[in-house]
C-alpha cells in the first residue's frame, strides 16, 4: 500500500507521525478512514484502516489519497479534494485527477 507524496490530511489527524507509520507497515489505526485510489477499478474508496487492511484489499494495486479521522471527516475531505480540483483546472470526474 504506497501513500500519495502530498497526501491529504483531516484537521482531525492527531499524531500524523504515527498514523503515515503505521499505515506504511499494515497496521490499523483506531478509527482512522483513508480515502484510497484502487488502481484496477480506477475509482477512489472510503475505507477504515481495518477494512483497507484486511485480506480482500491487501493484495490490490492502491494509494492512499487523504487520511481522516471518522467517516464523516473523510467525506468531508472528500469534498475538499473535489473542490480543490475544480479550482485549479482538473477534472473532478477522474480519480487520478483528484490526487494530483
Amino acid at each position: 500500500m504506497k501513500l500519495i507524496d502530498n497526501l491529504f490530511v483531516a484537521g482531525n489527524v492527531k499524531e500524523l507521525e504515527t498514523v503515515v507509520y503505521s499505515l506504511r507497515r499494515g497496521i490499523p489505526v483506531l478509527h482512522l478512514h483513508c480515502i484510497v485510489l484502487f488502481e484496477d477499478r480506477n475509482r477512489l474508496e472510503i475505507l477504515s484502516s481495518r477494512d483497507l487492511f484486511h485480506e480482500r484489499n491487501k493484495n490490490r494495486p492502491a494509494q492512499i489519497a487523504g487520511i481522516a479521522m471518522g467517516r464523516r471527516e473523510a467525506y468531508d475531505l472528500l469534498a475538499f479534494m473535489t473542490e480543490d480540483a475544480v479550482k485549479n483546472g482538473r477534472d473532478p470526474g477522474d480519480p487520478k485527477e483528484l490526487i494530483i
